[in-house]
């Protein structure tokens, strides 16, 4: 069976359906461990800083028994070899490893990377999950100007009205992805923190987005596939109901 292990930052996290923190956004067995001397970091260097504290919480999730390790910061995507190469099992630090994968599925046109802080985010990144925009074109969005996501990112919860003026502030990034590059084939979300209220506005977009959750979903699949939404359907008679 796959065990999802998550490497968690100290401090308060989002207990949000569709963040890492919350026990309703995986199907499938998870052990949480949180890496001490942790904090959330806003530049490359902070998160490279980290390296030592997370190779021995890694090792630490692989003794417990997790089949595959992530972290729930898609910074930590710059410790990725590092990572990978401190344990036996898979590790996905980003879901920027989708990026070729993605771009093939859609006709290599150029892909969405969608983040919080788009300054955070460049070649290094790219980079680090194996590949660089020179091979496969990528147009940025994100939500840190946005005054909604800010105040979810200070206090890790999400009101019924503030879901809603993320949801709009998200899906306006989104829009203007697409009106900068028309020919976008999908998107992928960087961040980690987005999942909590993407599934709002995938319905809406006219390309597919893609996540942590789904890097994820696809990895715990090489052990057993996820059967959260299959066990929903009951089947009687031949018919499913």
């Amino acid at each position: 069976m796959g065990v999802l292990g998550i490497l968690m930052l100290e401090g308060k996290m989002a207990d949000v359906p569709g963040c890492m923190a919350s026990a309703e956004t995986f199907g499938y067995p998870v052990i949480r461990h949180v890496v001490a001397g942790s904090r959330t970091p806003r530049t490359q260097a902070e998160a490279e800083e980290m390296l030592p504290l997370y190779v021995e919480a890694a090792h630490e999730l692989e003794n417990k028994g997790a089949t595959v390790i992530t972290a729930n910061c898609g910074l930590i995507a710059l410790l990725q070899d590092e990572l990978s190469a401190a344990v036996t099992v898979p590790v996905v630090t980003s879901s920027l490893a989708l990026v070729p994968a993605v771009s093939k599925l859609v006709g290599n046109r150029p892909v969405g990377v969608l983040t919080f802080f788009t300054d955070a985010v460049g070649e290094r990144n790219f980079r680090a999950s194996g590949w660089s925009s020179d091979d496969f074109p990528v147009v940025l969005g994100g939500v840190g100007e946005h005054r909604s996501w800010l105040e979810f990112l200070e206090t890790k919860e999400i009101t019924p009205a503030l879901r809603e003026q993320m949801r709009r502030d998200l899906l306006s990034v989104v829009e203007d992805m697409l009106a900068r590059e028309p020919s976008l084939g999908a998107i992928v979300c960087e961040c980690t923190m987005l999942p909590a209220v993407l599934d709002d506005v995938r319905a809406s977009s006219s390309v597919p987005i893609f996540d942590i959750l789904t890097a994820l979903d696809w990895a715990v699949s090489g052990f057993e596939r996820p059967a959260a939404a299959a066990s929903s359907l009951a089947v009687s008679g031949g018919r499913v109901r």
